[in-house]
């Protein structure tokens, strides 16, 4: 028979005695899809690259006692109006650390084992649509780092019953139906496998995961006098009695018994102050229930308005630079640290402050980063610093040894090794070579009006002061131009041209 129990840090398995569940940081990762973090395995605890092997064991153990057979399936529930964030963006697609929200929800459920995914959208964000959707750039369904997915619409959201009522009862018979909110992207694999989990073991009709926390003020867990959950009460049917002294909250994390889910969905009515099919009136018949309680009241966070999304958006910035950190990158400050998830870092680089670090970045080993530095889809190699106040736009990308110093901006340009920008310039469209140098306030005008040209400066040039270099022109090997120069014309190899317009006056002998 089914018991009905909270599991917390005290339970064999779960938290407490083992390692975490949530893979480490290294190889697939908590934070989806393949690892930004080079280099070999550590454990995002301890720094230890043994006690990452041990705790990968523990998870594969874990997964090997769950049933994730083809039964489990997952709803993801993002069809709501999301009003109050007062925005013309779907409130799932609003973007945290360089993904959109709802990705940070499906990445958590794929990497706890569930790949069988629904989820439940508003026909009038026909952008969660597309986003969800198969594209050239993605397989079925796919975003960077989440498996498919399956859209089914809720065309009158009217409550978060009512969405699951848009499948129908005969796919979820016979079923384990794990559901989410979409708008918890703090949600962790390794919560999930807790739940998933406890609902196994007990073969509990349904169990929901909770947390302790005093801030928050909606959907508590109302308890009978021997502790088992008797029903959950939102915020606007709570009583001040109730706001008052109950201080357990539901996550928004459920697994249920999918015949018996289809059966008391049926029986769910609107007769609240929202007028709304809350899921969780399903308790007042379906029992009993397991509860599991989470030991961080942040994964319970749903993002509702602005605020929230500062929040959840701090929080996970400082887990992406956690595992930088623990991968064997030093940041000087976190606190004004700002990176992607999708950026890379090789070991031993140090980022400064006021560094922000966009999309695609890649950033090599023993590079020097920052302060004030802004770098978006382009790469850096090892050994190379950038900064202060240097600026790195896409398609730049810059090879070993290389220095970009202080006031430089670059986009879609090519620095080979060992060249120097110093400081005060600007090469948009360019490809410079190896061990060449640009004086300061060196500009390449690329564009003429119409189009982008672009400049190409070769191996060993020397630059010179305030040169503006009109494309599309080159500039050979070992060339070099005069302080001050207007550059219209190809420079030949080895030559020297001064003046405005700029005129060869040395020749290579």
């Amino acid at each position: 028979m089914a018991t009905q129990r909270a599991l917390g840090a005290g339970t064999p398995g779960i938290g407490g005695g083992d390692p975490p569940l949530a893979p480490t940081g290294l190889g697939e990762n908590a934070l989806g899809g393949a690892s930004p973090f080079p280099g070999g395995d550590v454990d995002t605890a301890t720094g230890d690259p043994a006690q990452a092997l041990a705790t990968r064991s523990a998870a594969a153990n874990w997964h090997n006692r769950l049933d994730l057979s083809p039964t489990l399936t997952a709803v993801i529930l993002a069809a709501g109006h999301g009003t109050r964030m007062r925005s013309r963006i779907p409130k799932v697609l609003h973007p945290i650390c360089g993904r959109p929200m709802i990705d940070w929800v499906l990445e958590a459920v794929n990497e706890a084992g569930v790949t069988d995914v629904t989820v439940i959208a508003n026909p009038h964000h026909a952008d969660v649509a597309a986003h969800l959707s198969p594209s050239p750039h993605r397989g079925e369904g796919q975003g960077e780092g989440r498996g498919p997915v399956k859209v089914v619409y809720q065309r009158d959201p009217r409550g978060t019953a009512h969405a699951l009522r848009q499948i129908p009862a005969g796919e979820l018979r016979g079923r384990q139906v794990l559901v989410v909110n979409g708008d918890s992207p703090l949600l962790t694999a390794s919560s999930i496998l807790k739940v998933l989990h406890a609902h196994q073991e007990n073969e509990a009709p349904a169990t929901i995961a909770s947390v302790e926390d005093r801030t928050r003020d909606d959907g508590r867990i109302v308890r009978s006098r021997d502790g088992a959950l008797d029903r959950i009460v939102e915020r606007k049917d709570a009583t001040s009695e109730q706001r008052e002294e109950i201080h357990e909250f539901n996550v928004g994390l459920y697994c249920f018994d999918g015949s018996r889910l289809a059966e008391e969905l049926e029986k769910i009515t609107d007769d609240n102050k929202a007028g709304e099919f809350y899921l969780t009136d399903v308790f007042l018949h379906l029992k009993p229930v397991t509860v599991v309680k989470l030991d961080d009241p942040h994964e319970a966070m749903g993002v509702k308005d602005r605020v929230r999304l500062a929040r959840a958006t701090d929080i996970l910035r400082r887990r992406v630079l956690e595992r930088h950190m623990l991968g064997g990158v030093t940041i000087v400050d976190p606190d004004s640290t700002f990176v992607d998830v999708s950026v890379t870092i090789g070991v031993d680089t140090v980022i400064e402050p006021f560094t922000v670090l966009k999309g695609t970045t890649n950033i090599g080993s023993e590079c020097r980063i920052g302060p004030h530095v802004y770098i978006e889809d382009a790469r850096v190699g090892d050994r190379s610093d950038c900064g202060p106040f240097a600026k790195l736009r896409p398609g730049t990308e810059i090879a070993e040894d290389v220095h970009i110093g202080s006031f430089t901006e670059l986009v879609r340009t090519k620095v080979g090794r060992g060249s120097k920008v110093p400081h005060v310039s600007y090469l948009g469209d360019t490809d410079l070579g190896a061990d060449a140098n640009i004086g300061a306030g060196t500009i390449t005008a690329n564009f003429d009006g119409t189009n982008k040209n672009r400049t190409e400066i070769g191996d060993g040039a020397f630059v010179g002061v305030d040169t503006m270099l009109v494309a599309p022109v080159k500039l050979g090997k070992g060339s070099r131009t005069g302080a001050g120069s207007v550059v219209t014309k190809d420079v030949p190899d080895g030559a020297t041209a001064v003046g405005v317009p700029a005129r060869v006056v040395r020749r290579k002998a």
